[in-house]
């Protein structure tokens, strides 16, 4: 997948869909090579905007269109091409946003390839991945112009790498299960979940640990997640007592009974722990 198609994935996957945001950004992009290369400026080697890896150049090309849309048609925008994109900031929105993809691609580039180490524990994992630092992590907060030196700073900071490594256990779960669920094997992307055995807030330890995970559509991580269902020592699914009353209901014989005592499908590398499904299994609801 090239840089533009991974940039418009990127896009997509952080606004709401049907906003056009996501579009417009990538159009922008498309916009903006041809322009710089009758430029004549110092960013006419820019021409070629899709091969720009580094973020530094990014971020002095963004400035630089900043400027030029306030100069309108005096700049390098001549009103040949649609005007709108510029001036309503399109442009430097665009580039804005490839920055900071170009710095979690960097970042997430890192994480994968300490995945990939052959033999490694997959608790020694999860702490590694914890401690990688994110490159530039500040272009990422919310509030850019905000003192990160600070209590308040800090916690920005913090929050933002949480999100930020949330995403990457989402994408490292859905990858060793192949992207399917473990116990339908349903491979809608869009209603699958990254599933914690323990919660994220409850283990800090093993939060990037992919032995605490499992893939679960969306109905199965909501049972999970609400301690109706869990999974035995051979990884069979058990029930909560709580859902007896539901036993003659034909939606549950179909989506729930049919699976009771089924085992799930393994991962690729990373089997669930069993410590972890142990301590879930002790909170079933009664």
């Amino acid at each position: 997948m090239n840089l533009r198609a991974q940039y418009s994935l990127y896009m997509h996957e952080q606004n709401v869909e049907g906003s056009g945001k996501a579009t417009s950004c990538v159009r922008a992009m498309d916009l903006l090579g041809p322009i710089l290369a009758k430029s004549n400026s110092e960013f006419s080697d820019c021409a070629a905007i899709w091969s720009i890896t580094s973020t530094g150049r990014v971020a002095s090309l963004h400035k630089y269109i900043l400027e030029q849309q306030k100069l309108a048609e005096k700049g390098i925008f001549r009103g040949k091409e649609p005007i709108s994109y510029w001036r309503d900031g399109w442009c430097s929105a665009a580039l804005k946003n490839y920055k900071e993809f170009l710095i979690l691609r960097q970042y997430k580039d890192g994480l994968w390839q300490l995945y990939n180490e052959p033999k490694i524990d997959p608790a020694e994992l999860g702490k590694r991945l914890a401690r990688k630092k994110i490159p530039s992590i500040e272009e990422l907060a919310p509030e850019h112009d905000m003192d990160f030196s600070t209590k308040e700073g800090k916690e920005v900071l913090r929050q933002t790498k949480a999100r930020v490594n949330q995403d990457f256990f989402r994408d490292m779960i859905l990858f060793d299960y192949g992207a399917q669920c473990c116990v339908t094997g349903l491979n809608i992307p869009g209603v699958l979940r990254a599933s914690h055995i323990v919660a994220w807030k409850d283990d800090k330890g093993n939060r990037l640990n992919p032995a605490n995970g499992l893939c679960l559509s969306a109905t199965y991580d909501a049972a999970f997640d609400r301690h109706l269902i869990s999974f035995d020592e051979k990884y069979r699914m058990i029930f909560s007592p709580k859902l007896k009353e539901y036993y003659t209901n034909e939606a549950f014989k179909t989506q729930f009974l049919g699976f009771k005592g089924k085992r799930i499908s393994f991962p690729m590398r990373f089997r669930p722990d069993q410590a972890f499904l142990e301590k879930h299994r002790k909170k079933l609801s009664a």
